[in-house]
């Protein structure tokens, strides 16, 4: 593994790892910060997200290897924090080693705002199949007609996402964005009635956070993962199970119950507890080595 303990003469005084392989490298005062393992190896195994799989008895000599060697990585750290609970509970379930969650804030903290709540479901995140956006643009077909959905982001599965929309008789009320600025997605989130984020077991998941500070209720599902510890049920915004007529319901059930704003208010006092900043999450993580 990479000797990082000094770089052209100069002593390196420690080492904080976050997602794999970087945890790996070698140093006696090595923190991690744990935003995600390698999936394919644990979670993600034997479902359609396993592209180790395709390699047949290599892929599962690769897969043990990544589990031992990641083993040594974490048994040899000082501390090992987790982006998320989530993330800590994989890390428990799969390895039997303890992870504490620290959360970082999210990217623009200070910046999001709340505005209107205007007719539109807003979902940002990359365009590919763990985030699930079909299920949203497939409930369209059952939300209320008043209310349009506004995906942006670009990814690998942007084509296929529209093909779905007009499939399913909704293109009319579906916009894709592609790719949008940071004025741009603060303002989307400011007026938006709700926020939709229903990834599968997304290991931490920003839009939540943000669009809890942009005052805004979010639709998630039982099985998105990290936002499960932030959404709470009727409270600051709605889980559905992963079925287009659970979605719906949800949303429409948001819409005709006139509390979007309290639930993004929610939603914002349950950040604003946190209390999340860059300073903590530094002092923590360099607690370790002191």
């Amino acid at each position: 593994m990479l000797d990082l303990t000094e770089s052209n003469g100069s002593k390196i005084d420690g080492v904080i790892a976050t997602k794999f392989p970087s945890y790996l490298v070698k140093h006696d005062t090595k923190v991690v910060w744990l935003l995600h393992q390698h999936r394919q190896a644990y979670d993600l195994a034997h479902t359609q997200f396993d592209n180790l799989a395709t390699y047949g008895t290599l892929g599962k000599i690769v897969r043990k290897k990544i589990h031992q060697m990641d083993n040594i990585g974490f048994t040899e750290s000082k501390k090992v924090y987790t982006i998320a609970q989530n993330v800590a509970n994989r890390l428990w379930g799969f390895n039997q080693l303890h992870g504490e969650a620290l959360y970082p804030p999210p990217p623009l903290m200070g910046r999001y705002r709340c505005g209107k709540y205007d007719n539109y479901i807003f979902y940002p995140s990359r365009l590919d199949s763990a985030k699930r956006q079909d299920l949203v643009i497939k409930a369209m077909r059952y939300v209320h007609r008043d209310l349009r959905l506004i995906i942006s982001g670009t990814g690998p599965s942007q084509e296929r996402y529209k093909a779905i929309a007009r499939e399913y008789g909704v293109a009319d009320r579906v916009d894709f964005l592609g790719y949008v600025s940071d004025e741009q997605l603060l303002e989307l989130y400011s007026n938006a009635f709700c926020v939709a984020y229903t990834p599968v077991d997304e290991d931490l998941g920003y839009v939540t956070m943000e669009s809890f500070f942009s005052k805004k209720p979010v639709i998630t599902c039982t099985d998105s993962g990290g936002t499960l510890e932030f959404v709470r049920d009727e409270e600051n915004g709605y889980i559905a199970h992963p079925s287009l007529e659970d979605i719906a319901q949800k949303i429409n059930a948001l819409y005709e119950s006139d509390r979007a704003r309290t639930m993004g208010e929610n939603g914002y006092q349950a950040m604003r507890n946190m209390n999340l900043s860059w300073d903590h999450v530094v002092d923590k993580l360099l607690g370790p080595m002191r």
